[in-house]
């Protein structure tokens, strides 16, 4: 498994924040994203549901990991689900202070006349939320099973979500690399902490068990 480290992920989102021109926007971004969105189709059902997936799948995961260990009595499983639900409460938060620190505005309202509106979304752009939620999910499911039929699908289904939104005129293409970043770094920081966190419990329990054992 490829392992990238937070120093890397900050760096290369520091990068695609200088992609942005004084103005907010690099042709590029824009011109990218006019051919993805496709054209003046007032809706898109399919990817409107592949985009709203991505709660269910975000949150209903972390619940399923958490139920198993509670009804099969696993500590392991009890502490990925700590970890997975860490994970989805550290992207959240980053991601939203990430929006409303640089405040850039849909691009369905910055160029309304070449990018078409074709699902439901908030005042701010960047960067990605469905994105971060989708690659933290992706990547913590990696993390708890590094195999690659978890891999491949997981990572399928968030690059996936990814497309969704730009095709859905919500997002610019720097938004979602962006947001794919963000959610692969906060899964990463989750799993270290949490094994960081249950290394140090365990730790205290062997010490306070040799405390209290008589010696003969």
């Amino acid at each position: 498994m490829i392992r990238i480290s937070l120093k890397h992920q900050g760096l290369v989102l520091l990068l695609v924040l200088f992609c942005f021109k004084s103005n907010g926007q690099a042709a590029w971004d824009l011109n990218l994203l006019a051919k993805l969105n496709g054209g003046p189709e007032k809706s898109d059902r399919f990817w409107e549901a592949y985009t709203n997936s991505i709660t269910y799948v975000t949150v209903g995961t972390p619940l399923l990991v958490g139920t198993v260990g509670v009804l099969k009595k696993d500590e392991f499983v009890k502490r990925q689900f700590v970890g997975m639900a860490g994970g989805l409460a550290l992207n959240g938060f980053v991601t939203i202070a990430l929006k409303y620190g640089i405040a850039r505005p849909r691009p369905f309202v910055s160029h309304g006349d070449l990018i078409f509106k074709k699902t439901e979304a908030g005042s701010l752009s960047f960067p990605s939320g469905h994105t971060s939620s989708a690659f933290q999910w992706a990547t913590s499911c990696v993390l708890a099973k590094p195999k690659w039929y978890v891999a491949v699908p997981a990572y399928m289904y968030a690059c996936g979500i990814g497309y969704s939104r730009m095709h859905l005129g919500a997002h610019y293409p720097t938004d979602v690399i962006s947001g794919a970043f963000v959610g692969t770094a906060s899964a990463f920081a989750s799993y270290y902490i949490n094994n960081w966190f249950w290394k140090k419990i365990d730790s205290r329990k062997k010490s306070s068990s040799l405390l209290i054992t008589p010696s003969f």
